[in-house]
């Protein structure tokens, strides 16, 4: 078996820890709201040759029965070395679901990123392919290397950063940048509707609205926009865990900095990261900015939906244009009052 892919270990199975330990790569999680900008800051950092750029591997691999098993001892507190060795591993090992194009330049894999990206779009027609693809993107890495892993914050998920020792990088975009384009997907067809269904948003969040001084009766009366401005909102509240927990170095990025000035604002990323700015992270910060095709295009709608290729619209300014008056008045009426839109956004109040 090519090193680096996964094996799940036998019962009675002993690994050393001290091995797992040595030469470890850095992890490092990147959060942020649904349609903050993630899918497109994950590639910027993976066009990095020392960077693997993991997406979402808690959902995507969550119906994995032993992954899930897995990702439960940790989060009550059962986990075992064992656990965290195996985690680690599955996080350096690429598959369909987690590792998708565009894909770079590796100073860890000999494998050229066309043969990956075809690989790839022929697993995705032919799936017993997608070992093929696992076998060319997987590879070994060492504490000079970076595993970036971009996930939607949850209850209890900083539980299983601390277990892998990792760090977070936390994007912040505007609330009513993040529920315009939130809207536009319900009515694709490609973002869940339950985000704007008051009873499952209170279900799932209201130990966190609670405190906040909503009511379940209060979230019924909210139009789509605002419910999406209440997901928002928890979003931003689970992240700000990460920013006081004691035992994790964190950096705020605000998604706007990052496109007005990307050159000077990732190099502080990097510098923050203790990786040189690489050319190939310049190269795709400009042909990212540009309006062009993304072959994940070919995929349907859902893929083109979630292209980090930048479209006709400005990705700063389109919401004040897509969102109503009113929609955006209730978006800030919700958000304002507990978290800072000025001090990241100055002036956009007006």
């Amino acid at each position: 078996m090519k090193p680096g892919l996964v094996s799940r270990p036998e019962p009675g199975t002993q690994l050393s820890v001290k091995a797992a330990a040595e030469n470890k790569p850095r992890c490092v999680l990147l959060a942020g709201s649904a349609r903050g900008g993630t899918s497109w800051a994950l590639k910027v950092l993976d066009s990095h040759p020392a960077v693997q750029g993991c997406h979402e591997p808690f959902y995507q691999r969550g119906n994995d029965p032993q992954l899930a098993a897995l990702y439960d001892r940790i989060k009550t507190g059962h986990g075992t070395p064992q656990d965290t060795e195996f985690l680690t591993r599955m996080l350096m090992n690429s598959c369909m679901e987690t590792h998708k194009p565009p894909f770079f330049r590796k100073n860890f894999l000999n494998t050229p990123a066309w043969m990956r990206t075809a690989t790839w779009m022929s697993a995705k027609a032919c799936r017993p392919m997608s070992s093929v693809f696992s076998y060319l993107a997987s590879a070994e890495l060492n504490e000079q290397h970076r595993i970036v892993i971009k996930n939607r914050p949850f209850p209890l998920l900083d539980r299983i950063l601390q277990a892998i020792s990792a760090d977070a990088l936390i994007l912040l975009r505007h609330p009513c940048g993040v529920v315009s384009s939130w809207l536009r997907g319900i009515r694709m067809g490609v973002m869940q509707g339950m985000s704007i269904e008051a009873d499952k948003v209170w279900m799932r969040y209201s130990s966190y609205l609670e405190p906040l001084g909503f009511s379940e009766h209060e979230l019924k009366s909210m139009s789509p926009a605002g419910l999406l401005a209440v997901n928002w909102l928890v979003d931003a509240a689970l992240v700000s865990q990460y920013q006081d927990s004691p035992w994790m170095k964190s950096r705020v990025m605000v998604y706007c900095d990052l496109v007005r000035n990307p050159v000077e604002e990732w190099n502080k990323v990097f510098e923050w990261l203790h990786l040189p700015f690489d050319s190939a992270v310049q190269d795709f910060l400009s042909q990212s900015s540009k309006p062009a095709f993304d072959i994940r295009k070919l995929m349907g709608r859902k893929y083109s939906y979630f292209s980090v290729q930048r479209g006709e619209k400005s990705p700063l300014e389109s919401w004040r244009q897509d969102l109503t008056k009113d929609e955006i008045r209730e978006v800030m009426s919700i958000v304002t009052p507990h978290f800072p839109v000025e001090r990241y956004w100055p002036n956009s109040l007006s």
